[in-house]
């Protein structure tokens, strides 16, 4: 599983709310790192978040879904962006979901990726 997050803070609950849950994590703060890390580790889903210093999460995912390596790894987005717009692009992009960080705990998040996993 990785988690691309540019916030350290956000970063350290996701991760332990996944260790707690038997899950390792793998963390990208960007979205270069993202990309390396996704063709290096193969993670079975990657949680997004649309804001990253280097690069959007939009773009990010556009360039997963690109790169025959790593287009077949499910991908959810992760973020506190609610406009229709990037909500609507990114699953048409591929996103399997769109998770709104503040609408959800992060052991809602972990129920959910168990959801993602099983399909």
């Amino acid at each position: 599983m990785m988690l691309v997050e540019d916030d350290p803070t956000q970063s350290m609950m996701y991760e332990l709310e996944f260790n707690n849950h038997g899950y390792q994590v793998v963390i990208a703060e960007n979205g270069a790192k993202a990309l390396k890390l996704a063709a290096k580790e193969q993670p079975d889903i990657i949680f997004l978040d649309m804001i990253l210093g280097d690069m959007s999460g939009l773009e990010l995912l556009k360039r997963l879904k690109a790169d025959p390596v790593t287009k077949n790894i499910k991908t959810v987005v992760l973020s506190n962006l609610q406009k229709k717009e990037i909500i609507d692009e990114a699953k048409a992009v591929g996103a399997l979901d769109f998770l709104v960080k503040m609408h959800f705990f992060p052991k809602d998040v972990v129920m959910r990726s168990e959801k993602y996993l099983n399909k």
